[in-house]
């Protein structure tokens, strides 16, 4: 069977061999389109980041760079850092590392900010930068909502906020993914909890609370209702917050979806097996206004503009120099994996259910409407509130022609209005796309613009009845794209 290969290998292969203007803090300078900042560990990695973003700094950030589930109080801190102009530095739950300790010298730092209690960083370390005449903010909640909550209450006392960023409490890569829009938009980060086994989730009452002492109005939401269910959305959108949702059911597609929203002037590349090189980069990936990008032992990245530098986070054995093999010489190759086509596959079939889900949920029962005839109705969010807006949505994984079609199945529920306001008709959307195990039977390139793909669905409870589903798809507008399913 041909294999095609990622178009992110053509990105790579220009950028290997082209040179074009770096941007750091003092202005323009030439430098090579790859730069690799990575150290002998995490802590040495923050510290390279540390110096090529910054000759000096009143301000640093600490966050515990001790295991993955030390993520949500260290990028709860991005924001802020960002705000202070500032580098993250990575420190132990025990003690601090005279790398770090150095850095901080070198910088001639005079205000400590430590993200986290003492159960992430150690009391010890907090004396120890207050004995040495640094003035020291820990910033610690009850938990990680309660840490990120306190986290913007102290952006908001230095710049307004006005939008907060909605992320997964238990998935570490999306809350990376965000970190540096948010800290552009001066937003805060802010947490909801891991969904159910319904795929249910609920903002908790000391996020709910916080969002209401901000009085922010606008929230973006990171992911499809697998990563955030909209059942969170909801209740956001009860509390007049409007939400946009930046659509994927993977890191890697979320973090593509974001670039469509902002094209960015370069591209950040960390790992995406442990948080700690994609959150002290993040700063960095901010300031230069880059598009983050996590990635594993391969590349999976559709990329329109093959000119951008590219900066990797990370030593080698992180983020390897095996990229390489990923390159290959054909500029006009249309090269997908299996694991692109499912990817896509899911999210065409997520978008839409999205778009569903976000007036079939439980919070959307306390706003029915029922019209003279009896029929129910429930508001449309307003980033679906036209067929416009929800094709600008899934064209973005279909054919125009598909999309057209997706569209076709909306026409019996939305479309409605009321004072003024588009509804849509309150029923059961059926079952979704995570209700379903899809197993790859066989996959046919009919072409150079056509795959053709078939799956055995599977009843996600165990049982043995299944169904054939084929996916097709068309190479438009330099991306591939589902153009039927059946």
């Amino acid at each position: 069977m041909k294999k095609f290969k990622s178009l992110f290998t053509v990105f790579l292969t220009c950028v290997i061999v082209l040179l074009c203007g770096f941007f750091n803090e003092n202005g323009a300078e030439a430098a090579q389109n790859i730069i690799r900042l990575g150290g002998s560990d995490r802590f040495d990695t923050s510290v390279k980041i540390a110096d090529y973003g910054w000759k000096n700094s009143t301000n640093v950030v600490i966050a515990d760079a001790q295991g993955n589930d030390a993520f949500a109080d260290a990028t709860a801190g991005t924001s802020l850092a960002y705000y202070l102009n500032c580098p993250i530095l990575l420190t132990d739950i025990e003690s601090t590392p005279d790398v770090v300790k150095n850095e901080i010298k070198n910088l001639g730092a005079k205000n400590v900010y430590i993200m986290g209690g003492t159960g992430v960083i150690s009391a010890s370390q907090e004396n120890s930068f207050k004995s040495e005449g640094y003035n020291v903010t820990r910033i610690a909640g009850t938990d990680r909502f309660d840490t990120a909550c306190m986290a913007a209450d102290i952006l908001n006392s230095k710049s307004k906020i006005s939008k907060v960023y909605i992320v997964p409490s238990d998935k570490f890569q999306y809350a990376l993914i965000a970190a540096p829009y948010a800290a552009r938009e001066g937003a805060a980060i802010l947490f909801t909890g891991s969904g159910d086994k319904n795929m249910r989730s609920y903002i908790n009452d000391r996020t709910r609370s916080e969002i209401s002492k901000l009085g922010v109005k606008d929230a973006v939401v990171v992911g499809s209702y697998n990563v955030v269910p909209y059942d969170a959305v909801a209740q956001l959108e009860n509390m007049g917050v409007s939400c946009l949702t930046i659509h994927g059911t993977t890191p890697q597609s979320v973090a593509w979806n974001f670039m469509d929203t902002n094209k960015g002037s370069g591209i950040s590349i960390s790992s995406d097996s442990f948080f700690a090189d994609a959150l002290s980069s993040s700063v960095l990936t901010a300031r230069y206004n880059y598009n983050p990008l996590l990635v594993n032992t391969k590349l999976r990245y559709t990329l329109d503009d093959t000119s951008k530098p590219v900066l990797l986070f990370g030593g080698t054995g992180v983020v390897s120099d095996n990229l390489g093999n990923y390159i290959k010489d054909s500029a006009m190759a249309h090269d997908i994996s299996n694991d692109e086509i499912y990817q896509l596959f899911s999210d065409s079939q997520v978008s839409l259910e999205d778009v569903m889900y976000s007036v079939d949920n439980k919070e959307q029962l306390e706003n029915i409407i029922t019209s003279d005839d009896g029929t129910e109705y429930v508001p449309v969010p307003d980033q679906y509130s036209s067929y416009e807006k929800i094709k600008d949505v899934i064209s973005r994984y279909d054919t125009d022609d598909y999309a057209e079609t997706q569209l076709g199945y909306l026409k019996n529920f939305y479309g409605y209005t009321f004072n003024g306001k588009t509804m849509s008709v309150l029923g059961n959307v059926g079952i979704g796309f995570y209700d379903l195990r899809n197993v790859l039977e066989s996959r046919e390139d009919v072409d150079n613009t056509t795959i053709r793909v078939s799956y055995n669905s599977y009843s996600s409870g165990g049982s043995n009845d299944y169904e054939k589903m084929i996916a097709t798809l068309k190479f438009e507008n330099n991306r591939w794209k589902i153009s039927d399913i059946s």
